[in-house]
């Protein structure tokens, strides 16, 4: 496995070829609200990636933090379907759970983080969070449609300042925004391919005056390539299928050149069947196949959102978003290992959630004049409160999806969230090439919980997921005050290169499930609190000889606080704080280090040589993580979904302005599942991920200047591998990631 991934490093060492413009780093006075929100024009020749970001953008201060900003086209990725793995490609060392072909939800993370539903990252819309609760539950139910998307913006640790909790830093997904020289344009896409999948995409925007508005709608439908379930009637039943819709509707008012109003909807909804896990021989014997056709889970995500922008001086700007999340989570389904068959009649439990949050952020941006330098601050305010309504039971028979219960609840809780933070940044030019930036943030979090929950039947027996037992009542509310502080530095090398460095604290809520008790066998320790670390980073980036593109650095992240549970046997006199007849403590119990190098570097051919109707780039990126746990029970082993080696790399080929060609390898070593480092199991549910290396291919030819056609090939080797490893939802057991798909269809603009 170790082999495989440096033969794949070896064979990628070659393939380096993009570039970039480098970034402006001058702060201008200007007389107009261009300057607030920097608009990003996408040519043909343009970097896939800005290595060098805006030292300040708007209300934003990228100075001295390892940013990333990732120009979308369809030419380099399979846009229509979201795949994750190709569309991320260029972006160094982020592992991607893979738990199906939809692409409905971006399981991402950097660094030997979870990728659980990129929970360790402050996601983020168009600068608005969408995850289900920032801080009680951060799991992001909701990928916008990435042909909806212009770039997406990834910061590390050290966005913890200007965006709050998260280890992994902001990941802020921006959509694309109205045409400004016309009344009317659009786009349209039509795209088909195996296993009944199809996918329209269809916007329209303009200006006119004043007045700006742009409309998508996208819809998504597939059988899945996970195989029909066979009843012993002889019948087959789909396991695999899905379908997503998502609409957005977009106006902006400009009533002078200072001032910019932004109104958004977005609405978004999708249900997929859920084919189960698998054990180690089933995997062996056919990874294609399905163990369940009766799990279903359902999502309904609504994000209105409002944002100012205005010029108060010429020197002074100002920023502020008004922004909800209505949203729903619903699953039906079995929850039996996939040795035990379902017998077509099996109970199945029903689980809900509601979330209704909102929230305001203002931001304020000071050009501070000192000599003949800008010093750009920044400072905000942020105000969220989140209720979350969680629901558990059984659920009524048949094969369809379904939210009624038809038996006593076993867990009826209501979750409230509420957060105000303030920050601010400076960046301090303290010599020609040499700026500081110090910043500090307030956090403060309440979260209270209340409601009841009981033991279930379980699913062995014939009133699976019933009550079994007095229901429990608790009411319980936690409060937390967190100071953080960092800095950073930034020195420019030369025109085109320049040195980054930083220190930043970072700090991860304690989620409702950690905080409040809802499994009457865990009790919780009443001091629990979220955990708090430390994130570095030191690098250098830009271009060489206006051809060769590099970032190249080195982090350090101390994760510490970590919450688990702990074992009656194991806690001395502290048994004393398990109540209710729990046998488990859960607690801060330990801490993890990771540390480890991230690189990128693209070369742009015909920025070398002359290569007439031809172009290209060749491009590498990847991290090396070592990340383990330094105190508590599992003290010495490596942390779970953290492979020490990702590694991508990828061609893109030119010709004239009528083809382009992309070509993408992803490499990860193996890890393992769980903190313990289990070798493997008969069930599936935790050992070792084993290393894989998958490659995709996407192709876009025009045929006239309003019209494309491409073709995308998904794991052209049909390679079977997986990514994750399930104790519950969407197994238990070994999720298959998808073999070789192929996709294609026209494009037009108009």
């Amino acid at each position: 496995m170790v082999r495989d991934c440096v033969v794949f490093c070896v064979s990628s060492a070659v393939l380096l070829f993009g570039a970039e413009t480098p970034a402006q780093r001058q702060y201008l006075r200007a007389d107009t609200i261009e300057i607030v929100t920097a608009p990003v024009i996408v040519e043909e020749s343009a970097f896939p990636v800005r290595r060098v970001p805006p030292a300040v953008d708007g209300t934003q201060l990228f100075a001295s933090k390892k940013a990333e900003i990732l120009q979308l086209t369809p030419a380099d990725a399979n846009l229509a379907a979201n795949i994750t793995r190709q569309t991320f490609g260029r972006i160094a060392g982020v592992m991607i759970w893979e738990n199906d072909g939809t692409g409905v939800q971006a399981g991402v993370a950097v660094r030997g983080l979870s990728p659980n539903r990129s929970w360790e990252f402050n996601t983020r819309m168009d600068g608005v969070d969408i995850a289900a609760d920032i801080a009680g539950y951060p799991e992001a139910y909701f990928t916008p449609a990435f042909e909806s998307l212009e770039r997406i913006e990834i910061i590390r640790g050290a966005a913890a300042l200007q965006f709050g909790p998260q280890f992994g830093g902001l990941l802020n997904f921006v959509t694309k925004t109205a045409p400004q020289d016309r009344a009317f344009g659009g786009e349209s896409s039509q795209i088909g391919g195996q296993n009944g999948y199809y996918s329209t995409y269809t916007a329209i925007g303009g200006t006119q005056g004043s007045w700006s508005y742009y409309v998508f709608g996208n819809y998504r439908r597939s059988d899945g390539w996970r195989m029909p379930v066979r009843l012993a009637t002889g019948e087959q039943r789909e396991s695999d299928q899905f379908w997503q819709y998502s609409v957005m509707p977009k106006l902006e008012y400009r009533p002078s050149e200072w001032t910019r109003i932004t109104a958004e909807v977005t609405l978004m909804q999708y249900r997929l069947q859920q084919p189960g896990g698998l054990d180690s021989a089933q995997f062996a014997a056919d990874g294609r196949q399905a163990m369940r056709y009766r799990d279903w889970f359902g999502v309904q995500w609504f994000v209105p959102m409002l944002r100012l922008e205005h010029r108060l001086s010429s020197d002074v700007y100002l920023s502020g978003r008004l922004f909800g999340v209505l949203g729903e989570r619903n699953s039906i389904g079995l929850t039996t290992p996939p040795s035990i068959p379902d017998s077509g009649t099996n109970p199945r439990r029903v689980n809900t959630d509601e979330y209704r949050n909102g929230g305001f952020e203002l931001r304020v941006r000071s050009d501070v004049a000192i000599g003949t330098a800008l010093h750009p601050l920044v400072a905000g305010l942020r105000l969220y409160r989140g209720t979350t309504l969680r629901r558990q039971g059984r659920g009524p028979g048949g094969d369809g999806f379904s939210t009624t219960f038809v038996a006593p609840l076993t867990r009826d809780l209501e979750f409230v969230s509420e957060n105000a933070a303030a920050f601010v940044e400076w960046q301090v030019r303290v010599a020609e090439r040499l700026t500081v930036t110090p910043g500090l943030r307030i956090e403060w979090l309440g979260m209270s919980g209340h409601g009841t929950f009981s033991r279930e039947k379980p699913a062995s027996n014939p009133d699976a997921f019933d009550t079994a037992g007095t229901p429990i009542r608790f009411d319980n509310r936690a409060r937390e005050v967190l100071p953080l502080a960092g800095i950073g530095l930034q020195w420019a090398m030369s025109s085109q290169l320049e040195l980054y460095a930083n220190a930043h604290q970072s700090w991860r809520p304690a989620q409702f499930s950690e905080l409040f008790p809802s499994d009457p066998t865990v009790a919780v320790d009443p001091s629990l609190h979220s955990s708090r670390g430390v994130s570095t980073d030191v690098g250098v980036r830009g271009t060489i000889a206006n051809a060769l593109s590099i970032d190249v650095s080195g982090f350090y992240l101390y994760y510490g606080d970590r919450i688990g549970t702990i074992a009656a046997g194991a806690l001395g006199p502290d048994t004393a704080l398990l109540t209710n007849g729990a046998s488990q403590l859960r607690r801060n119990i330990g801490a993890s280090e990771h540390r480890g190098v991230e690189f990128y570097a693209e070369l742009f051919a015909d920025r070398i040589v002359r290569l007439g109707e031809h172009g290209g780039s060749l491009f590498i990126a990847g991290a090396f993580t070592d990340a383990r746990y330094t105190s508590g029970p599992v003290a010495g082993k490596m942390v779970e979904y953290a492979p020490k080696w990702i590694v991508r790399s990828g061609l893109r080929y030119r010709w004239k302005a009528l083809l382009v060609l992309s070509l993408q390898g992803s490499s990860a070593s193996e890890c393992y599942s769980d903190a313990s480092n289990t070798q493997s199991t008969a069930s599936g549910i935790n050992g070792i991920i084993p290393a894989y290396t998958v490659w995709d291919m996407s192709a876009q030819v025009r045929i006239t200047s309003w019209l494309a056609a491409e073709i995308n090939v998904n794991n052209i080797f049909d390679r079977r591998y997986f990514t994750r490893r399930a104790g519950g939802y969407p197994g238990p057991g070994i999720i298959q990631a998808d073999g070789r798909v192929v996709t294609g269809g026209l494009r037009l603009n108009f």
